[in-house]
């Protein structure tokens, strides 16, 4: 046991330690833009810095596909896509179809259909409509350009999990919106 002395001691020392940490913390030019809310600052991402790697716990909204240009890709909510759909169908082939964009929202399940196609179902607030996302055969799989079968990207998403997909509109199919060539952001680790 410590007698009175070496606790008031070790207690001046520990608060020395913590205002020492706290100065030195706050101590910093923090400068006066915000990165995250700066418009301007994520309209693009230097070619410098590598693509698929999160700042800030999040990705970028460019692709991540190394072989596309780093422009900012426009993104939507999986629901907002199905409603397009269901309240103009042809404007909604006109925003969607052939466009390269980025879709958020919760998986529904992973399918392969009869040609041995792999598909992510995407959730929507209709219980029984899906948007589906036919994935690439090579996935991004990590930091960089490593890259994977479809088998193991497709293993990464789970059921009620929230997931982010880079494809292109492909139109309304059966009455479910199709996206094709996609790829799984990072969502899915």
């Amino acid at each position: 046991m410590l007698n009175r002395t070496q606790q008031r001691l070790i207690l001046a020392v520990g608060a020395a330690v913590l205002a020492m940490l706290w100065f030195a913390g706050n101590g910093k030019d923090q400068g006066t833009t915000d990165p995250l809310n700066d418009e301007a600052a994520s309209e693009q991402t230097p070619a410098s810095q590598p693509r698929g790697v999160p700042r800030n716990g999040v990705l970028d909204p460019v692709s991540i596909d190394p072989a596309r240009p780093a422009d900012r890709l426009p993104e939507y909510q999986a629901d907002t896509i199905l409603n397009d759909y269901r309240d103009n169908g042809g404007a909604a082939d006109d925003r969607y179809r052939g466009s390269y964009f980025i879709v958020e929202g919760v998986a529904s399940g992973v399918r392969r259909d009869e040609n041995d196609a792999v598909y992510l179902e995407i959730r929507s607030s209709d219980p029984n409509q899906v948007v589906r996302a036919r994935l690439r055969e090579r996935q991004i799989c990590g930091p960089g350009t490593r890259s994977c079968v479809v088998e193991q990207r497709a293993s990464m998403v789970r059921r009620g999990q929230k997931v982010a997909v880079e494809c292109n509109g492909a139109g309304l199919v059966d009455a479910a919106p199709l996206l094709v060539d996609c790829l799984v952001r990072g969502g899915a680790n």
